[in-house]
């Protein structure tokens, strides 16, 4: 038997399907013109007496108008065409019983339910059995019983399995556009996801870079404000100027990436001495500690570049965010440790500021960063001081960073 499937093989609904009127009309005129012809076969029950074409006639034209129904409601066509047709193979003889035969088995299979087409098919292979197996008992002929087994088996066979085959055809195509639907709209999901992805990542650029350097900026210019001292506040001032000029290359090369090819990346003005300078000009008398090995190029030191270019940017949000929300005293340190890049801030918490919110940009840029290239990051405050903020990084520096 076919293999079952719960594809419905059409996609209107029977119930909306037409009445098939260009059917219906095809095979009544079929019936006549073979009738007019007086193309006859022998009847299998009655081969020296055959119905008359007044019974056979009518017969046949009340099975073809049953074809009315046949992707509407092919339970009719199977219902009234096929012992209309049966009958007149075996006591009439008229060839448009053998036409309307294989209609009345085709459409129940391609049209009907699965239910449906598994029911006319095992119903025809039965009744196909027992005819065959009758004919056996009745002809003694051996030569005719295998002529009226070939017979029955073709009329059986043919319409069911071309129809089971038109049927799994039909489900193939359906399956096969409902997956091209499925791949258009993960398509489209994954460009959705790739514009979100890029413009997070513009994002904590913006927030890395630029944020800190404007950062610097506000607090030097305020800073200069109250230095009583004219050297002091020239100093000051320089540093603002120098980290507003930082911040407006870093913006013009972040517009460059934006509008150039594919594969162009920011030239970031972040390094580890100004990060360090930041800091203590943000947090007079902060420690600065930075391996000379991270100052070398990476290429020089054996560590990847891009979790070098994470750490860069994990120490610019810190050095942000303590200055703009901390005090002193203040400590950086970077090394190289073997395998590893560490880091390690830590600044003072003012009495009484509110805690830092868990969801903000900076602390979730901080572990999206060392998460990416296959660290892991921590900020909040030190459980030994709670008077004290405390950010965490380790990366690998070399081999471990996932693709």
């Amino acid at each position: 038997m076919p293999s079952s499937s719960d594809v419905d093989p059409d996609p209107v609904p029977a119930a909306r399907e037409p009445l098939d009127v260009r059917a219906a009309a095809g095979y009544t005129v079929a019936v006549l013109a073979l009738a007019a012809m007086g193309l006859v076969n022998q009847p299998f029950l009655r081969p020296d007496d055959p119905w008359s074409l007044g019974v056979s006639l009518p017969l046949m034209l009340v099975a073809a108008a049953s074809t009315l129904w046949r992707r509407r409601a092919p339970a009719v066509t199977l219902a009234v065409g096929t012992p209309l047709a049966v009958a007149e193979l075996l006591g009439g003889g008229q060839m448009s019983a053998y036409v309307l035969l294989f209609e009345a088995l085709w459409c129940p299979v391609v049209h009907g339910r699965l239910r449906l087409a598994h029911l006319t098919t095992l119903a025809a292979a039965a009744v196909g059995g027992v005819l065959i197996l009758a004919a056996g008992l009745l002809v003694r002929d051996l030569e005719a019983l295998l002529g009226v087994a070939v017979v029955l088996s073709m009329v059986v066979l043919v319409p069911l399995l071309w129809g089971w085959e038109v049927r799994h055809h039909r489900e193939a195509r359906a399956t096969a556009e409902s997956l091209a639907s499925l791949e258009h709209e993960l398509a489209a999901e994954r460009a959705a996801l790739a514009v979100e992805s890029e413009r997070r990542r513009i994002a904590h650029d913006l927030h890395d870079v630029i944020a800190g350097h404007l950062s610097a900026v506000s607090l030097h210019t305020s800073l200069a404000a109250d230095l009583p001292d004219a050297a002091s506040r020239e100093r000051s001032l320089r540093t603002a100027r120098d980290s507003s000029r930082a911040a407006l290359r870093d913006l013009r090369s972040m517009i460059g990436v934006l509008t150039a090819e594919e594969g162009a990346a920011p030239t970031a003005t972040l390094s580890w001495g100004s990060l360090g300078e930041r800091l203590r000009g943000g947090l007079p008398g902060a420690e600065v500690r930075i391996d000379p090995a991270l100052d070398a190029a990476a290429g020089d030191t054996g560590v990847e570049p891009a979790a070098q270019a994470a750490l860069l940017r994990i120490g610019a949000e810190a050095v942000t965010n303590a200055v703009r929300h901390g005090v002193a005293p203040a400590s950086l340190t970077v090394t190289l440790d073997g395998d590893d890049l560490l880091l390690a801030l830590d600044n003072a918490i003012p009495p009484g500021a509110p805690p830092p919110r868990a969801d903000g940009v900076g602390r979730g840029a901080i572990t999206a960063r060392a998460s990416a290239v296959g660290g892991e990051a921590r900020s909040a405050p030190d459980p030994s001081a709670p008077a004290r903020w405390s950010v965490r990084a380790r990366l690998p520096a070399t081999g471990r960073i996932p693709a």
